[in-house]
């Protein structure tokens, strides 16, 4: 395991890693299964759990993130696809907007 989640897990039981991933599933609210497929860095935690755990453990997101995705293939593949995901959610409001727009040209309102 990444020693630096590692450390992040000891600073929130008391310096002890034991029980530190179950004490972070209670405070997150989530599987102690969750939390031991994110620090094996076998899953990414969503952007979400990286922003709780952020305040948690009272480091910036990016920092964070940046510890969950470094050597992590599977989550590079994961954050390729909710990027994906953003730009297509992006289109489609943006499609939107011009069959908006397109609407009042069409009934003289703009």
């Amino acid at each position: 395991m990444d020693k630096r989640i590692v450390k992040l897990l000891k600073q929130i039981n008391n310096g002890k890693f034991t029980g530190s991933r179950r004490k972070l599933a209670r405070l997150l609210n989530v599987s102690d299964t969750s939390v031991s497929t994110w620090c094996r860095k076998e899953k990414k935690p969503s952007l979400d759990m990286i922003s709780k755990m952020a305040k948690i453990f009272n480091i910036s997101e990016d920092e964070l993130e940046k510890i969950f995705l470094e050597d992590t293939e599977i989550s590079v593949e994961q954050k390729l696809r909710e990027e994906n995901k953003l730009l297509k959610e992006r289109v489609k409001f943006l499609e939107e907007q011009v069959e908006f727009y397109k609407e009042k040209v069409k009934d003289g309102n703009l």
